[in-house]
């Protein structure tokens, strides 16, 4: 049984009709269409805010490869998709209108940790707060502004 989507104020069908798809095709994540959960995904760190049209909640990269396969059907052309990780960021690129896809409610987890060669495997929405606690014990630490090389 498919759960009842919200018809929260500023909903429009075609992005009904994507999450109705979505689940459909086997989505195993989460979709948010409330006021209430709308909102709290409308702001990030920085100074702006942008009421989304809906969430996704990924639980795997199945989902996260189904989400980007759909949104690449051309009755899907015109939806906007924007990725999220911990709300973090100072400068709002997490904050969209369209469909937000934040990867930090299931997909947080450190994978693997090779210490000889200083690197670490982590999934999309591991906050750096986390992965330095995570590394503490190894003595190591992921500095701002580290870049993957």
């Amino acid at each position: 049984m498919i759960p009842q989507i919200s018809q929260a104020p500023g909903l429009v069908q075609l992005v009904l009709t994507f999450l109705q798809s979505l689940k459909e095709q086997g989505f195993t994540g989460d979709t948010a269409t409330s006021y209430a959960d709308r909102l709290t995904l409308s702001t990030d760190n920085s100074i702006y805010q942008l009421l989304p049209d809906a969430a996704l909640f990924p639980r795997s990269t199945a989902d996260v490869a189904l989400i980007a396969r759909l949104a690449g059907e051309p009755r899907f052309n015109s939806l906007v998709f924007t990725p999220r990780g911990g709300g973090t960021g100072t400068n709002g690129q997490s904050l969209n209108q369209g469909i937000v896809v934040d990867m930090s409610r299931y997909m947080n987890r450190i994978l693997e940790i090779n210490t000889e060669q200083g690197w670490v495997r982590v999934e999309a929405g591991v906050v750096k707060d986390q992965l330095n606690a995570w590394l503490r014990p190894y003595g190591f630490f992921f500095s701002p502004g580290a870049v993957d090389q």
